[in-house]
């Protein structure tokens, strides 16, 4: 019964990673575009999902201690596939194959979206930099950190 479980508590997960996949796609867009609302709003939604697959993912970990017993040290799926009969075997071999490859496929959008949020960052920073330069003295300073007040005198300052 409880590898039954396992096999729906592991769709639920499989639907959510799913769905933070295409929420993940879309924010690379919005990143594109640079539309800060709109990416303030897909973050919101994706800790929806980040929350949802937390809980999900305590529910098969409950389901997993109870399969396997306190006996197993690994709680592995891969000890859940061995520790199964054949109609559920299939099945969680099936589920296992599609959570590595969306897992590996949400990765590298992560890691695309990482970049794209650097390289905004540093454009903002350049950006700012020649809007605001920082002001560089072209002369000597004084060593000891002490501005003495000098009175400026123009080239064209002498007695006629």
């Amino acid at each position: 019964m409880s590898a039954e479980n396992l096999v729906t508590t592991l769709k639920k997960i499989l639907l959510l990673h799913q769905n933070l996949l295409k929420l993940s796609e879309r924010k690379t867009d919005i990143l594109k575009k640079g539309d800060i609302d709109a990416l303030n709003e897909q973050m919101k939604e994706e800790q929806k999902y980040i929350l949802a697959i937390r809980q999900v993912e305590n529910e098969r970990i409950a389901i997993v201690e109870k399969l396997l017993g306190p006996r197993v040290q690994e709680k592995t799926l891969s000890k859940c596939i061995e520790a199964s009969k054949e109609p559920v075997r299939s099945e969680l071999v099936e589920l296992h194959e599609e959570l590595v490859n969306v897992t590996a496929d949400l990765k590298a959008v992560n890691e695309l979206n990482q970049q794209l949020t650097h390289q905004s960052l540093q454009y903002v920073n350049m950006s700012m930099d020649m809007l605001m330069p920082h002001e560089q003295t072209a002369t000597y300073g004084n060593p000891a950190g002490t501005k003495e007040k000098k009175q400026a005198r123009s080239m064209f300052d002498s007695k006629a």
